[in-house]
């Protein structure tokens, strides 16, 4: 744990918090490796059953997704998270670690249309090799992307997002009393 609070906290030390085991307010590397480690293998399977179609419909998937996450995502879900607010110029997070950020910190929640993008990208995201891998007829293959397609965000959910403090984004599931209590620390 770490002595300094993050920007947003109203608190001078994190020693004797009462949910620093609850939340996680600072990175660490585990978190980011812990996150490749659950992405990884639906997005490998998505890769071979896409290149299997075709190298154009695999290259233009890898364009989405680096738009996506390097540019959209950060815009409508991580301006709205209090790693968004530290001095670093580049974003410190479990899921964008290294990016840089282009936009200000806005504290405010996520609005609905933010939510729908967020929500259209990951089913964009995820959906497009369904429909590569099924117009290839490799069944197996499609059974274990979508395999790997749930496991990922179940695995997300119980290792992650039950300790994110961005409160704003749809899949977080921290919560509510520690929720309550992280808002009462940070503006």
């Amino acid at each position: 744990m770490s002595d300094k609070p993050i920007n947003t906290c109203s608190k001078e030390t994190c020693i004797n918090c009462d949910i620093h085991s609850k939340i996680t307010c600072h990175f660490n590397p585990g978190q980011l490796l812990r996150f490749y480690l659950i992405v990884l293998p639906s997005l490998i399977t998505g890769a071979i059953g896409v290149h299997n179609y075709s190298t154009n419909s695999f290259i233009s998937w890898v364009m989405i997704i680096g738009l996506f996450f390097l540019l959209i995502g950060i815009r409508v879900l991580c301006t709205h998270c209090p790693h968004y607010n530290e001095p670093s110029a580049i974003l410190r997070c479990w899921v964008n670690y290294g990016v840089p950020k282009l936009w200000r910190y806005r504290p405010l929640p996520m609005n609905i249309f933010e939510k729908a993008i967020l929500i259209s990208g990951f089913i964009i995201i995820w959906g497009y090799p369904i429909i590569f891998i099924s117009l290839t007829r490799k069944w197996i293959l499609l059974s274990v992307y979508i395999f790997s397609v749930v496991l990922f965000f179940i695995l997300l959910n119980l290792f992650q997002c039950r300790k994110c403090i961005n409160l704003s984004c749809p899949l977080n599931s921290v919560s509510i009393k520690v929720k309550e209590e992280f808002l009462r620390n940070n503006i």
